[in-house]
């Protein structure tokens, strides 16, 4: 795999000179995980820096009864453990594949020595960083304040949003209905009796994991709490 090829356009190192990025890949490590493989546990002393290179990740907080929460999906491009590379020794989630996967793992010291010598890349960390804060903020306020539908709407809206484009109407989930749920904060069960009635009210369209919203209207209420 040529490596500079594949995080060349990566959103991350957009604006970072070739030298550097040579030097970020030679000091990588490179490592293969296959579907349900654990790559951090919560609380794992960790300093390094990771980005997906093929694949998709989840990463995800478990309460001490068992119950998982999928706080974040993770795909090509993708970077992850930014607290562990500058702040802690801990990573505060799990990260796991949910298909096979790829990952490229940069020492954490080596990468902000790269950082101190490069404000593109510092920028870029910090505009992730604040992405991230948003969507976790946005996380929040579903769990907290809407009922599953709502949630549920929301997370289709805006998946459409960023994927699709504003118009798009047809999404196709790359996670299986039970990851979906995890994402929620939904038992599998009551995910399914949503997805039914909202079936059967006209709004949402399911087949396989095809979903296709038939009222963008009703949907776009049930996901500002109305």
């Amino acid at each position: 795999m040529d490596i500079l090829k594949e995080i060349q356009d990566v959103t991350l190192f957009n604006g970072v000179s070739a030298e550097n990025l040579k030097l970020l890949i030679s000091r990588a490590v490179y490592k293969k995980y296959q579907p349900g493989q654990l790559i951090i546990g919560e609380a794992d002393p960790i300093r390094a820096f990771y980005v997906v290179i093929s694949g998709r990740l989840k990463l995800s907080k478990s309460s001490p009864e068992g119950k998982e929460q999928t706080l974040s999906l993770l795909g090509p491009g993708d970077p992850f453990g930014l607290c562990t590379a500058f702040a802690t020794d801990s990573f505060p989630a799990s990260a796991m594949a949910i298909e096979e996967s790829s990952v490229m793992i940069i020492p954490g010291e080596f990468m902000e020595a790269i950082a101190k010598k490069e404000p593109a890349l510092l920028l870029n960390i910090i505009r992730i960083l604040s992405e991230r804060l948003k969507e976790s903020m946005t996380l929040i306020e579903s769990l907290a304040l809407k009922e599953i539908p709502g949630r549920l709407s929301s997370f289709l809206l805006h998946t459409l949003s960023r994927e699709a484009g504003e118009k798009k109407n047809k999404l196709e989930l790359t996670i299986t209905q039970r990851e979906l749920a995890k994402i929620l904060g939904a038992t599998p069960e009551a995910l399914s009796r949503t997805l039914r009635k909202m079936s059967n009210d006209g709004i949402l369209a399911v087949e396989g994991r095809m979903m296709t919203i038939l009222n963008r209207k009703a949907m776009e209420s049930l996901a500002e709490g109305d």
